[in-house]
């Protein structure tokens, strides 16, 4: 099997996986990945101005086509969000569960800058970042997720939101009928913080 046949093929299953997962997820309000389609896989790997919407960049470079003048201006290499794929900039219905830095992200090539690990989300995932219309029901801390080296940062267990649950947050269109307090929701060691049950 050639090289490009191998590539060609994984990037099919990347696809085939982050459209599965996003269909699995209960609908309820909560936002989630769309899978990669012709509009968004097109221009996957090439080099761009602009980075259009539905696409993400994982390297960004100065040069004269993007400028003006005898300025040059930042060119992007554009890339269809996918779970698991490293990129400069997050994505709509995308969560994160990691962050790096490196220069390839900076327009001058000089700085490490943040990259991000883009992941379809899942109902119970610990990640860097909320998502809209979901919410979470824990609260920890990792480097992982810290842009400051030797620094931890918070973490949060996702849920889709259903009746009963306990969670940190209540999320918009819900209300909650009881209240707790605990360790579960509150990012500082021994101290507590409210817990809501959803109605």
């Amino acid at each position: 099997m050639s090289a490009a046949r191998t590539a060609r093929t994984a990037r099919l299953a990347r696809t085939a996986l982050a459209a599965a997962a996003a269909l699995a997820l209960p609908v309820s309000g909560a936002t989630v990945a769309t899978a990669a389609t012709n509009a968004t896989t097109g221009l996957d790997g090439t080099w761009a101005c602009s980075v259009p919407n539905g696409y993400v960049y994982d390297a960004v470079q100065q040069t004269r086509g993007c400028g003006s003048g005898s300025w040059t201006g930042p060119s992007f290499r554009l890339r269809t969000p996918v779970d698991g794929l490293v990129a400069c900039s997050t994505a709509p219905g995308f969560v994160y569960d990691s962050v790096t830095g490196t220069t390839a992200c900076d327009q001058l090539g000089r700085t490490p800058t943040t990259t991000y690990r883009l992941r379809v989300p899942v109902d119970g995932m610990t990640t860097c970042t909320t998502n809209p219309g979901w919410t979470y029901d824990l609260v920890t801390s990792t480097f992982g997720c810290s842009q400051l080296s030797g620094v931890t940062a918070t973490t949060y267990r996702i849920r889709v939101p259903s009746s009963g649950m306990w969670v940190c947050s209540v999320p918009n269109g819900w209300t909650f009928n009881a209240t707790t307090s605990n360790t579960d929701c509150s990012g500082m060691r021994g101290v507590t913080a409210t817990k809501f049950r959803l109605a």
